[in-house]
């Protein structure tokens, strides 16, 4: 036993020792053989820089070909560096460092084993790293296309008109139900910046996995469309045909999970989505479109119905973007106004903009002025550079494909006349047909359906934008300047429409006329003609516009003329018709004049056979001579504009038997004196199809069919049209006097058939709106019905009386009811059964001195307005609601109960005396997505928009209901730019219980809302720990007057920002306090504290603040009030002083200080220390115990005083307070600019300042004291005063 226990004690032993051997011999070699693992380390690390380098030179070439470099490699850099560092630390730090034996020959024992296992360790690293780059499988990748929008980063410039587009494109490309949307503008106006930008914003809200971009253009090449957008996404084409690639492409689109946003920029024409390869339609809701275009009928012809248009830059942003442009040169105070008529002449078109300025940077102001004269006449300033290619080529494209010649001839048409014009519609009507433009039109009303056709093709290619009036067109300015540019070169116009326009103080020089077929000749100034060269051979249409050019004049130039057939006048004075007629070529076809003529004159109109048109516009003649008689072809004869118009010489409308339109002007027809024509003369007129007439009552219209057969009219019966008569209207307006009014002439007939404009007026009205009920309104588009007390009109329309099935008012677009005494609603319906086209168009409703009606509509009626945009009630004394919710209670909490305005823009209630809400029920929501104008006046029984019931037995004491708040979360207002609350005497807050979104709001008017105590009240958990912010991003301007109850503005909030407050005016507060309400600190409440800013307020007037003690909290920031240049306080009898002794902020920007009847100011500035240096004007007024105004520091630096006036301050010492500091020398104060001085009734005032001081005042030009007994020589000179005193004797 013994034996074996020593013999297993042995074997442990020997293992120990064995182990205990190697264990020892594994470290003595880092001692034995240090130089070896130096030596290994050394050549290990060599061994992997030189294969670093290699690498290093494959990864610069696969940058250098744009190529991303695999992370794995990187990684493996970042590595090596590592290595590299430690080893190098190790071999040229540490080995020398630590030889301490020998004289540092050797290293000791214990360093050379430490050093030999860190070399061992890192060599091993180098080894493993060598290893490691053997297994790459790649050492770059192709890098993906750079995201769409990266390249715009800094290019947008977020305009304020352009924030409503980009907004709502945003809104659309965010709502599932929206599939292609489209920007749509003219060349230039920014719509690829545009996109570029909403491409950045989505990307960083994440809205979708992948946005790919593929540029159209003109050329239409469809193929490179499927490469850009490959390219985009990254995916290589496996097959070259165009099928095959649209199915790749079509594949790999579907693929993305939160789906793809496909842009295609500048679209031309229609091209077919699915055909490229993207999935499109409701099936493909991961796939949405957004195209650019200068065309809306190509966004239209591929699918798209949401289509946003881009307009130019307002002329504030214009100048904004030219001086960004062209930086320091604006500070030049001499190149300022010719900048501004730089950019004007821009028409805010930003690719002009930009190019004008880059060229424009650090140019001499007569390089400006030459390149405004090219820019006024309508030269292309070719050496602006970018200008000719970018902006004059690029639009004169969008002429060019046009393709419709005579959509050509009539742009050119449009670019004659002036810019900026107004251009009548009715009078390229005329001058196409007299210059035979349209091809295949043989009446007068076909060519003005064509007009309307072309010029809104032109519109939707934005050629053309809408005029300022109604069937008017204008051209921006610069594409105007590329009509006429394209118009005047006769090279390329050869038989086509050529022409040139001379709007300048003189003819020019060195021009010829000869080729050209049309001459505009508009100034102001112009009054010679050149003395050679007036040359006017082929010239067919004229237009002249020079009242001083004198009637010879004007003859010889019609002398010149061979072939001329338009002939357009206006801004002229003529004699009469006849001084010019006998110089006009016999073959004219069309005379318009707009201009000063009291009569025809003795004419011979027997030699001008062809002329077809003739229009006398607002010309002043009394009466239509005989002579006209002669002109047998004449198709239209026009005096609609002539407001003198008497008498029409008997026999001539009869005789002019080829008349297709007629307007008679200003004469009543019907009784008739002898030596005027009838109304039997219109029998004769087999081929009229307009005819505009006044009859002066429904007594005379014949009892046969005389109207029936036209196809435009504008008839008034007894009612005086101030405006001028349109020739596209189908309008009546029919004064019916009683109830037993005859509607002859076959009035009847054009009522029911297809009149779309009616005014009715008088008690005969029923008559009118029996003819129309039965048909439902169907044609009518703009109804006005006022002035009737028959009791038998309850209603405008019975839907029971309908015959027509499809619905009521289905084309109403405007309805103007006022002063129908019995009128209850606009329509009986039993609320079942009404078809979803009634009233789907209506846009207006003005509705006024209603004493009966109760409500407008009803909940299904007020869901089918889906278009109305302004809607106007007042002095409807018994409605109760403006919609009327007839669901029953029960129903109301199980289905969607919510009314939407989705295009609602103003609203306004005014005097509506019983009025309670908007609408009500349970969980009713009301949304106004686009409402810009709240306007709620004379309310005295209004509650709240929205509550859940009314109770119309409590009428009349209401103060005890709930109903406080005005706006609460059932209401969305999120585009609100104005609201103005008057006179509400319910109203506690206007909002409560949320946080509003008033990010739109640019203006709040609340006036005379007693009940008011806070405008925003939000109710917050008792604890909390967020901060409740509100920001009034927008808001210019707040007004809030006589509101007596009003203690905050807001309450439940920690603070309020207004960024943009240009004007804030808080006037009859007496309860008053602050904006926002402070903890209790012990100390007086500030009016304005720190949780309220205002960076950019210019004007405050504060005024009846009865509980006001300070306006400004210590504790503002010195930047509060940088920009306020007027300050007005009156009637806060618990101010001490305006700026108190504490106060830290400080008043660079103020202007103008007033201060009125303020009972316990003692001080205007109770400190000693401050100085507004640019305050111009100050006036204090009856402050009955002020002492003085301010310090005289203070007093010393108001350098640009300009105007002092003080009055009625009866405890008022000295103007300027003593200082011990400037009491023991003499002082010069020295007011430099001061022009004006006034003190009046100061009974107690003794001293200008009992400083001792000199005043020395060399610009005053006025001096004013009155009633200032105890007035010494105020520390002036008395010979100074003398002097002043006589030019002034108060």
């Amino acid at each position: 036993m013994v034996d074996v226990v020593i013999g297993c004690a042995a074997n442990i032993l020997a293992k120990i020792g064995e182990k205990l051997f190697v264990e020892t011999g594994r470290h003595l070699k880092y001692v034995l053989y240090y130089n070896n693992y130096i030596k290994s380390l050394m050549e290990e690390v060599g061994t992997l820089m030189s294969k670093a380098q290699g690498i290093q030179l494959e990864v610069d070439e696969a940058r250098r070909n744009g190529e991303n470099i695999a992370p794995e490699v990187e990684q493996w850099f970042s590595t090596v560096d590592r290595i590299y560092e430690q080893s190098t630390r190790i071999l040229e730090y540490e080995v020398p460092k630590n030889k301490c034996i020998l004289n540092g020959r050797f290293l000791s024992i214990k360093k050379r084993y430490i050093l030999s296992k860190k070399a061992k360790k890192m060599t091993e690293k180098a080894d493993a790293a060598k290893l490691k780059a053997e297994t790459f499988f790649k050492m770059s990748y192709p890098a993906p296309p750079l995201a769409v929008g990266d390249r715009s980063m800094g290019d947008f410039k977020n305009f304020e008109s352009r924030e409503p587009t980009i907004n709502q494109l945003m809104h659309f490309l965010k709502d599932d139900t929206r599939q292609i949307i489209s920007i749509c503008g003219m060349g230039g106006s920014g719509k690829t910046t545009m996109v570029n930008e909403v491409a950045r914003r989505v990307k960083g809200d994440k809205l979708f996995d992948e946005i790919v971009l593929a540029v159209v253009s003109k050329e239409h090449d469809l193929m490179n469309v499927q490469e850009d957008l490959a390219k985009c996404l990254g995916l290589k084409f496996k097959y070259p045909r165009f099928e095959g690639r649209a199915d790749e492409l079509w594949k790999r689109l579907l693929q993305s999970k939160k789906g793809t946003l496909v842009i295609l920029d500048d679209v031309w024409k229609h091209i077919d989505l699915k055909s490229i390869g993207i999935p499109f339609g409701k099936e493909y809701k991961t796939c949405k479109v957004l195209l650019t275009s200068r065309s809306e009928d190509a966004c239209k012809a591929i699918g798209c119905q949401d289509i946003l248009r881009l307009d130019v830059l307002t002329q504030s942003e214009a100048f904004s973007l030219l001086g960004e442009m062209v930086g320091d040169s604006l500070n030049d105070p001499d190149l300022c106004e010719t900048a501004s008529k730089v950019a004007k002449r821009c028409g805010g078109l930003p690719i002009a903009i930009v190019c004008l300025g880059r060229a424009l940077k650090d140019k001499k102001k007569e390089v400006w002025d030459d390149t405004l004269l090219k820019l006024q006449r309508c030269i292309v300033p070719s050496n602006i550079q970018g200008m000719k290619e970018e902006v004059y080529q690029s639009l004169e494209v969008s002429y060019e494909l046009l393709g419709d010649v005579e959509a050509k001839r009539l742009f050119l048409l449009c670019c004659l006349y002036p810019e900026y014009a107004n251009v009548p519609l009715e009078a390229l009507v005329r001058c196409g047909i007299g210059l035979d433009f349209f091809e295949g039109i043989h009446l007068l009303i076909e060519a003005r359906n064509r007009v309307y056709a072309l010029t809104d093709m032109l519109r939707r290619r934005f050629l053309l934008i809408s005029g300022d009036r109604k069937s008017t067109v204008k051209v921006h300015n610069v594409v105007r300047a590329v009509g006429i540019s394209v118009a005047s070169r006769l090279e390329s116009n050869t038989g086509k429409f050529s022409g040139m326009v001379i709007h300048e103080d003189k003819w020019p020089r060195g021009m010829t006329y000869g080729n050209y077929n049309a001459i505009s000749v508009v100034s102001n100034e112009l009054s010679e003609l050149p003395s050679r060269g007036l040359d006017f051979r082929k010239l067919e249409l004229i237009q002249v516009a020079c009242p001083k050019l004198s009637v010879e004049k004007l003859n010889t130039m019609f002398e010149k003329m061979e072939k001329v057939r338009v002939v357009e006048l206006w801004n002229m004075s003529l004699l009469s018709l006849s001084t010019i007629l006998f110089s006009l070529p016999r073959d004219i076809h069309a005379l318009c004049m707009d201009c000063k003529m009291e009569n025809i004159g003795d004419i011979m109109t027997n030699e001008f056979l062809n002329l077809e048109i003739l229009s006398f516009g607002n010309c002043d003649i009394t009466e239509l001579p005989k002579e006209i008689r002669n002109l047998s072809k004449l198709r239209l004869l026009d005096m609609s504009g002539c407001r003198w118009l008497e008498r029409i010489s008997p026999g001539v409308i009869s005789s002019l038997s080829q008349l297709e339109e007629l307007d008679t002007g200003s004469k009543w027809w019907g009784d008739e004196e002898e030596g005027d024509a009838s109304l039997t003369e219109l029998e004769s007129l087999t081929n009229l199809k307009y005819l505009g007439i006044r009859i002066k009552s429904s007594r005379f219209l014949p009892n046969y069919n005389l109207f029936e057969n036209l196809q435009r009219y504008v008839i008034s019966v007894g009612v005086h049209l101030q405006k001028r008569r349109s020739f596209n209207n189908r309008m009546l307006l029919l004064n019916l006097e009683s109830t037993d009014t005859h509607l002859g002439g076959g009035i009847e007939k054009l009522l029911t058939n297809n009149t779309e404009k009616v005014f009715l007026t008088g008690d005969g009205v029923k008559l009118a709106l029996k003819e129309l009920d039965p048909v439902g309104f169907q044609q009518v588009k703009n109804l006005t019905v006022e002035s009737c007390n028959s009791e038998g009109i309850e209603y405008l329309s019975n839907y029971s009386n309908t015959s027509n099935g499809s619905g009521v008012f289905n084309n109403l677009e405007k309805l103007r009811v006022d002063k129908i005494w019995h009128l209850k609603g606009i329509f009986r319906y039993n609320g079942k059964g009404l078809p979803i086209r009634s009233f789907s168009k209506l846009r207006k409703i003005h509705l006024s001195v209603l004493p009966e009606m109760t409500h407008l509509f009803t909940y299904s009626v007020a869901n089918n307005l889906e278009h109305l945009e302004r809607l106007h009630i007042e002095y409807c004394n018994s409605m109760h609601e403006v919609i009327l919710n007839q669901i029953p209670s029960a129903l109301e909490s199980t289905i969607d109960n919510k009314i939407v305005f989705p295009k609602l823009t103003e609203l306004i209630l005014n005097d509506v005396a019983s009025l309670i809400c908007f609408s009500h029920g349970i969980n009713l929501q009301v949304e106004f997505p686009q409402l810009r104008v709240l306007k709620l006046e004379y309310l005295q029984n209004f509650h709240t928009f929205c509550p859940e019931e009314i109770n119309l037995a409590s009428e009349g004491n209401h103060r005890g209901t709930n109903f406080q708040s005005l706006v609460d979360h059932k209401v969305e207002f999120s585009s609100l730019a104005e609201l103005t609350i008057t006179k509400m005497g319910n109203i506690k807050h206007v909002w409560c219980g949320h946080l509003p979104d008033l990010v739109h709001l640019q203006g709040l008017y609340i006036q005379f809302c007693h009940m008011m105590e806070e405008v925003i009240s939000v109710q917050r958990p008792s604890v909390t720990t967020m901060e409740e912010r509100i920001v009034f991003l927008k808001l210019k301007e707040v007004i809030i007057f006589g509101l007596n109850k009003l203690t905050f503005f807001c309450k439940g909030i920690d603070h309020v920002e207004f960024p943009q407050l240009r004007v804030l005016r808080l006037r009859w507060l007496t309860h008053f306090r602050n904006f926002c309400p402070e903890e209790t600190t012990g100390r007086t409440s500030s009016l304005f504290n720190d949780k309220v800013s205002f960076p950019c307020l210019e004007t405050l007037e504060v005024s009846e603040l009865d509980s006001v003690e300070e306006l400004w909290s210590s504790e503002l920031p010195m930047s509060q009030f940088g920009k306020l240049k007027s300050l007005r306080v009156e009637k806060c009898h618990k101010l001490v002083n305006i700026f108190p002794s504490d106060l830290q902020t400080v008043f660079p920007s103020l202007e103008k200080l007033e201060v009125e009847k303020c009972d316990s100011l003692e001080q205007v500035w109770g400190s000693t220390e401050e100085q507004i240096r640019k305050l111009k004007t100050i006036f204090v007024h009856e402050c009955p115990v002020l002492t003085n105004l301010c310090s005289f520091y203070t007093f010393k630096g108001l350098s640009n005083l300009q105007i002092l006036n003080i009055s009625s301050c009866k405890m008022l010492e000295e103007v300027v307070g003593y200082e011990h500091t400037y009491g023991k020398m003499k002082e010069v104060l020295s007011l430099n600019k001061l022009e004006e001085l006034s003190l009046a009734f100061l009974p107690n005032l003794s001293y200008f300042s009992h400083n001792k001081c000199d005043i020395e005042l060399p610009e005053l030009t006025h001096y004013h004291a009155a009633l200032c007994l105890k007035m010494g020589i105020l520390g002036l000179q008395w010979c100074w005063l003398q002097q002043y005193t006589k030019n002034d004797p108060t």
